[in-house]
Formats: C-alpha cells, sequence, structure tokens
C-alpha cells in the first residue's frame, strides 16, 4: 500500500496549523491596534477590579456575579486573560453564592482555580451569601485562615452559628472585619452567634446584620474591637436598650459607632414617652471618634440618646429619624443632642435643606425630612449630620404647595447649635420665628439664601420691625439690631419663576439693608456695611438703577446669570 497519500496529509496538516497560527497572529496584531488594547497593563487591571463590583448611579452595588465576570473577562482575548491571570487583585476576593456552594466538586473547581491566581501571602477576602452548604463555606475557611482578612457571611442566623461552632480548632488570625447579614425573614429563635466568634481573635471591625440586639456579654468578649454596626434591628423594647447599653459599657476600646433600627411608631414595644427615660446613670465615652443613629421612632432616639456623654475629638455625628408622628419632640431632640455633645466647641457651619424625594401627608398637615449639616471651619474633617421630620406650616395665608413654609425646630440663637455659627446656608423655607431666630445670632459673618419669592420672610428679618404686629409686639431679646455681625450675603435666584421677579427681589433687599442700617445707627448698635452681595442662578440682567441701590448698602456686588 502507498504512503504517498498518508505524507499528502501531514503535509496539509502540517501547513493548516501553519496558517492557522499565523491567522491567530494576526488576529492579535490587530487587536492590538484597538484603542481598549493601547490601554496601560495597570490601568486595565484596576478597571478589571472594579467590575467586579458594578455600581450603579449613586453608588447602588448591583447584583452580579463577580465569578460571571471573571470569566467574561477571560474570555475576551488572549491579551485580557493573560493579564487576568497574572493579576492577584483580580482573585483576591472569593465570592461564595447559593449556585457556586450546591456542588462540593464545583466548590473545589473553585477554590483551585482562585488559590493559584493568588500570591502565597496575598489577603483573601471571603463573601459568601444566601449558604445552603454551611460544609463548603467552613471549608474555605479553614483552609485559607492563613490569608484572610475580611468575611462575609449572609445566611440564616442558625447556618452562621453551624459555620462557626463547629471550627474548632482552626482560627483566622489574620481577619480584622466581619459583617453577618442575617437572611431571616422572621424573628430568630436563637441569637447566640456571636458566643462563637472566638474564631476570628484579631477582629476590630464587627458588622451585626441580624434583627435582635445581640448579648452583651459576647460583644464584650471582643477584646480589639473598635468598630461596631447593628442595622437591620427590627423591634426594640425596653431589654432591648438595657443590652445595648451594657454593650456600649463593655466594649471599651469603640472609635466608631452605628445603630440603625427599622423599627416604626407603628409597632412600638418600647412602650416609653419622649420625655421618660430608660436609663438615668450617664454612659461616657473618651475614645468614640463616629456615632449614628438612624432610627424610625423618636421615644427610642431619646431614650438611647439622654444618657449618653461623649468626651472625645468627635469627627462624624449622625443623628436621624423619620418618624413624622414624632414632629413635636425636634425641639427636645436638638437639646438632648447638645447636652451629649456639651463637651465639643459649638459648630461653626450650618446647611439646611430639605430632601425632596420624602414626602409624608397627616391628617394636619404635610411634613418633610429636614437635612441639617453642621461644622467646624479649622476642623474640616469633623461633621455633624442631623435628619429630622419637619411639618409644614399650612396657616400661612402665603404658603404654596411648591415652596410650602417650614416649622423647623430652632428658636434659640444662644443654644449649643446656633450661638457661633459664622456661615450659613439656608435651602428651606422657615416660618417667621424661625428667620427671627436666625436674625439674632451674634456671631453670623456669612448667609446663604434661596429666594422663594418676594413673601420670604427673610426681607423682613433684615428690617427686625417687619415682624411687628398687635399680635406680635416687640421683644427685649430683638431689640438689638438683626444680624449684628452679617459681611457677606448670596442669594440664589433659581426658584424664582417669573421672570424679572429677581431684579425686583434684590430691589427690596436693597432697600431693607438700607434700614437695618439706619435703624442700628438710631439705637446706635454697631451694624457693619455688607462687604459682598452675590446673587447667582439670576434670569434677567440688572439694570443700572438697581445695582446702585445694591451698592450703597454692600461694597460689592456680584450678578450672575443662570448658565443655559
Amino acid at each position: 500500500m502507498s504512503s504517498a497519500p498518508f505524507e499528502s496529509q501531514t503535509e496539509l496538516d502540517r501547513e493548516i496549523a501553519r496558517l492557522e497560527q499565523q491567522l491567530l497572529d494576526l488576529k492579535q496584531r490587530r487587536n492590538a491596534m484597538s484603542p481598549v488594547s493601547r490601554i496601560p497593563p495597570e490601568l486595565l487591571s484596576n478597571i478589571f477590579f472594579l467590575s467586579l463590583r458594578f455600581l450603579k448611579a449613586g453608588g447602588i452595588t448591583e447584583e452580579v456575579d463577580p465569578d460571571m465576570t471573571r470569566r467574561a473577562i477571560c474570555a475576551v482575548s488572549h491579551q485580557w486573560r493573560e493579564l487576568a491571570f497574572t493579576e492577584p487583585k483580580l482573585w483576591m476576593e472569593i465570592h461564595v453564592r447559593e449556585t457556586t456552594i450546591r456542588r462540593t466538586t464545583a466548590t473545589k473547581y473553585y477554590l483551585n482555580l482562585v488559590r493559584k491566581n493568588l500570591r502565597e501571602t496575598q489577603d483573601v477576602y471571603l463573601e459568601a451569601g444566601r449558604i445552603l452548604n454551611p460544609g463548603a463555606v467552613r471549608h474555605i475557611l479553614e483552609v485559607e485562615k492563613t490569608r484572610l482578612k475580611r468575611v462575609v457571611l449572609g445566611a440564616t442566623s442558625e447556618i452562621i452559628r453551624e459555620i462557626l461552632s463547629r471550627m474548632t480548632d482552626a482560627q483566622c488570625d489574620k481577619v480584622d472585619s466581619v459583617e453577618l447579614k442575617c437572611d431571616n425573614i422572621q424573628r430568630p429563635a436563637d441569637v447566640g452567634v456571636l458566643q462563637h466568634m472566638r474564631v476570628f481573635p484579631h477582629l476590630r471591625k464587627l458588622w451585626h446584620e441580624l434583627p435582635l440586639i445581640p448579648n452583651a456579654a459576647y460583644v464584650g468578649r471582643l477584646a480589639n474591637l473598635t468598630d461596631l454596626v447593628l442595622v437591620n434591628l427590627r423591634s426594640f423594647t425596653v431589654e432591648d436598650v438595657h443590652q445595648l447599653f451594657d454593650i456600649l459599657t463593655r466594649a471599651k476600646h469603640l472609635t466608631s459607632f452605628t445603630l440603625a433600627s427599622t423599627q416604626s411608631a407603628t409597632h412600638n414595644p418600647l412602650r416609653v414617652s419622649a420625655g421618660g427615660a430608660v436609663r438615668t446613670t450617664e454612659i461616657e465615652f473618651h475614645h468614640l471618634k463616629r456615632f449614628e443613629l438612624q432610627l424610625g421612632l423618636t421615644p427610642l432616639l431619646l431614650a438611647l440618646l439622654k444618657p449618653l456623654r461623649f468626651y472625645g475629638e468627635m469627627e462624624r455625628v449622625v443623628i436621624a429619624t423619620d418618624d413624622i408622628k414624632g414632629v413635636d419632640f425636634n425641639g427636645l431632640v436638638i437639646y438632648t443632642m447638645a447636652l451629649a455633645f456639651s463637651h465639643m466647641s459649638a459648630p461653626e457651619t450650618m446647611k439646611m435643606g430639605v430632601n425632596p424625594e420624602v414626602l409624608y401627608t397627616k391628617s394636619d398637615g404635610d411634613a418633610a425630612l429636614l437635612t441639617y449639616q453642621a461644622g467646624w471651619v479649622d476642623k474640616p474633617d469633623r461633621q455633624l449630620y442631623m435628619v429630622l421630620p419637619v411639618q409644614e406650616d399650612i396657616s400661612d395665608p402665603f404658603a404654596t404647595p411648591i415652596h410650602p413654609y417650614l416649622s423647623l425646630p430652632f428658636g434659640d440663637p444662644h443654644s449649643w447649635l446656633l450661638n457661633n455659627i459664622q456661615e450659613m446656608e439656608v435651602g428651606t423655607r422657615p416660618i417667621q420665628p424661625v428667620w427671627e431666630c436666625f436674625a439674632r445670632i451674634p456671631s453670623l459673618r456669612r448667609l446663604s439664601v434661596t429666594a422663594w419669592d418676594m413673601n420670604d420672610y427673610f426681607i423682613p428679618a433684615l428690617r427686625l420691625k417687619g415682624f411687628e404686629s398687635p399680635d406680635n409686639p416687640p421683644n427685649p431679646a430683638q431689640v438689638a439690631a438683626p444680624f449684628p455681625a452679617l459681611l457677606d450675603i448670596k442669594i440664589d435666584m433659581a426658584e424664582l419663576a417669573t421672570s424679572g421677579l429677581d431684579v425686583e427681589y434684590a430691589r427690596t433687599l436693597a432697600q431693607a439693608l438700607g434700614e437695618r442700617a439706619a435703624n442700628g445707627s438710631e439705637r446706635e448698635d454697631s451694624v457693619r456695611r455688607i462687604c459682598k452681595l452675590e446673587f447667582v442662578s439670576c434670569t434677567s440682567q440688572i439694570d443700572g438703577e438697581t445695582r446702585d441701590l445694591l451698592s450703597g448698602v454692600a461694597s460689592e456686588v456680584c450678578w450672575n446669570m443662570k448658565k443655559k
């Protein structure tokens, strides 16, 4: 039998292989000419890493499967695959979901793939959610115990407890951050998850997303704990409040604490009035730097805040509630907060606004969420935030559904929150008494205001006497000139819809400032001349007469047209 046909087929196969390799080389050269191929490798690897956590607008994490993302990246091109396999950061996070842990074989294959692309000293993060197979997750903890840095466990409290309780001999010494996210729909029967946290002896940060307050004794055993977050708490009783106070007392090294509860006024087993107290003994904090309370029940907020006293250098404070039934207690919330943080120097800057996306309807009027932000000029990293529901004033004849007047919880210019304010930005439409209060702040130098319409109370506040009426006689405390230290005023005209109204508003403002100066001279008050008067988002050109009026009361006048 002749071997010629066999030899010809062999030669053809070799030629085909050569041409295929040549075609592959040509394709790689072509791909190298594309713009994406010219991205530096270090930048491209960062893009790959960020794609594992796809963020929508607003920073909301989209639900994606990081493993699918990795496989998709490796399937794009030879260059991408080689880069992905040589970038340890892309494999440092082990993601386990319900679909990836059903089969032990698949789990082992996945772990082998991940571990093959990690350096020996690489920090590893484990994120396990919707866990059905506790053994698979426990296997990861045991195998990677020397490299694990952060652990996230999402399952029922029973499964989380089973995972940790059976790790009798293994300890993850490098883990400093743990997140426990409970999937229980109903109230769990047993919340003893933290008694098994000995698995993480050097734990510093704990995110506890379970429906109930953890046992204070178990939290106290976490000797290195500095950051504690308790979220998704669904129900509070008086016993739970005492348990929380016990946690705060035992956790001696806390520098950051956050508490968020979804409990609302419709389900209130606490049964404590807003003026009542659960604990009378004060709890002092000397090392805490960040403190956040975000609650849906004003009585609970007050019960938790009243005994607390903060003596450290605070960096961030958040006090928030959306309890519309507790609007009448806003003043008490502010008083209680001021008492808790009274050791701090009073705030120097203040911004107020209303969340336009949150509006509640009540039988006696509407309510919105007031956002209050206070700061310190020489300490830009220190911030105090407050969110409170505020009610619309429906009794004012000039109130409109579009821009309603709001009853803000400010009435004393000498209170801790106001008495040292130097810069203020008012993005709401306060009622008359609030502007009366702001007009008597002795330290206010720079004021930014939104002009809503000609019926606002800001301009009468400059005159001060504009508040007088037969039913509202002058108060001796109001005799001093309004805004005595005011130097700069900024007016945002964006909300004035009618053409030409911005010029009319500016002329009225100039007249009010003139009367303020004249009234101060009559009373021998030291009213200082306005240094800078700035208008932004204007829709009309300013005329010479109006500019002259403004120049008569301010050293510098800026008229900025609205950007198209």
